[in-house]
């Protein structure tokens, strides 16, 4: 999860913010667990925004994700992984192209075509979500 700090709270923003939202100059990753950076798109009568999202579980991505619709979805995600993970010795962030659930683990494909956790590539995996399948709509 992530956690914020009194001392890091923004008191004067540049904008009014919407009502019970602040702003942060930095944020805390607690646990040494893969996380997400997703960006959402909005559409609305031909004006499109985006917005970043950072995510801490994959649980909570799906929920995000499972409210899609043709005027809000999600763009790209990213997956921010720990050393343990990626195997690669330190952090990183890639584009993932699926999530899929292997005997009951999250499994990450990668849009180069790498899978995290690597001990997992090619079990029979059931997809939770697909950057693909999101093309095809």
């Amino acid at each position: 999860m992530f956690e914020t700090y009194e001392q890091a709270r923004l008191k004067n923003p540049l904008f009014v913010l919407e009502e019970g939202t602040h702003r942060w100059a930095y944020v805390s990753q607690t646990s040494n667990h893969e996380w997400f950076f997703v960006t959402y798109q909005t559409v609305d009568q031909d004006v499109s925004s985006q917005q970043q999202f950072m995510v801490p579980a994959a649980q909570y991505l799906l929920g995000l994700a499972s409210r899609d619709t043709p005027e809000e979805f999600i763009e790209e995600i990213q997956l921010v992984s720990p050393p343990w993970l990626n195997e690669k010795g330190r952090w990183l962030m890639e584009p993932i192209r699926a999530i899929q659930s292997v005997d009951q683990r999250f499994c990450y494909e990668l849009m180069d075509g790498q899978v995290y956790p690597s001990e997992l590539l090619g079990h029979p995996a059931n997809t939770l979500w697909s950057r693909d399948a999101k093309a095809n709509e």
